[in-house]
């Protein structure tokens, strides 16, 4: 099923608790229009993983309502529904590999979902043109840097054509050309296939370029909004156990020193445009 109406993910008070009594989100509420980047930022045990996971149905719906792509989480019937619908890449690629060979890892998914087998090849070879390992299907995955493996799990999420990607700390384990290279590769998929993106992330850096950042704590959307508005508070910011990003921290100095003033630029481009302006 597509995309239905304004809002690609809906959500009214979703809950859930690992351990009775205990929960680990409350009465959360949000919506992502189709083709948005989202950040999801706070501390580890917020709730960013358990609320993203209820989006492929890795996390039953216990309490609220959840509606992705127009499929409803509510009805166990749909867990396959939802898992098409929305891809997810975890911090560890190594955890989702289920072939050594990369084309055949890639072409997994939509196989696994229906696809003949030459449309799932066509499809895996598409997905690794698009994170820029065109050429790769006969390598080994364990050959290959952090960063390729991570966008070889990108691929293998693309390759089912999803509405929604969700990137659950997928940086935390690359170094930072890695980084930078799945970085690109989700902007670019965004671009050229209209991807929804969320990406849950401690990268502060990486919330500012978003369209919209989710803070969470204590498994309750803390604050939401563009990143200008919230990167900027680091009360907030500080409450939810994170700090702002670097170009928010160096304005601010600079604030202090007597030499700048004004709203603080939360990107680095920002920041230099700002100096140079």
């Amino acid at each position: 099923m597509g995309r239905t109406g304004e809002k690609i993910v809906e959500a009214r008070g979703v809950s859930h608790a690992y351990v009775p009594g205990r929960p680990t989100l409350q009465e959360v509420s949000l919506d992502v229009a189709p083709g948005e980047l989202v950040a999801i930022v706070g501390e580890n045990g917020s709730g960013k993983t358990t609320l993203v996971r209820h989006l492929n149905a890795l996390v039953p719906l216990q309490a609220g309502e959840l509606v992705v792509a127009g499929i409803s989480a509510d009805d166990p019937t749909h867990v396959w529904e939802l898992r098409r619908a929305c891809g997810m890449v975890f911090q560890n690629p190594e955890n989702q590999f289920v072939s050594s060979v990369v084309g055949e890892d890639v072409a997994f998914g939509p196989a696994n979902f229906g696809a003949g087998e030459k449309d799932a090849r066509l499809a895996a070879a598409r997905a690794l043109a698009d994170v820029g390992l065109a050429g790769f299907e006969r390598r080994d995955v364990h050959t290959l840097s952090g960063g390729q493996q991570q966008r070889v799990a990108l691929a293998g999420a693309l390759a089912s054509g999803p509405d929604v990607l969700v990137l659950d700390e997928a940086t935390s384990m690359i170094d930072p050309q890695g980084r930078d290279e799945l970085v690109r590769a989700v902007l670019r998929a965004r671009s050229e296939r209209g991807t929804t993106i969320l990406w849950v992330t401690h990268d502060m850096e990486l919330a500012a370029r978003a369209d919209r950042v989710f803070v969470m704590r204590a498994g309750e959307v803390a604050a939401s909004g563009a990143p200008k508005d919230v990167l900027v508070d680091r009360a907030l910011l500080e409450g939810a156990g994170l700090e702002p990003p670097f170009a928010v921290r160096a304005w601010e100095g600079l604030v202090a020193r007597g030499v700048a003033s004004g709203p603080a630029p939360v990107t680095v481009e920002g920041l230099v445009s700002a100096l140079c302006g």
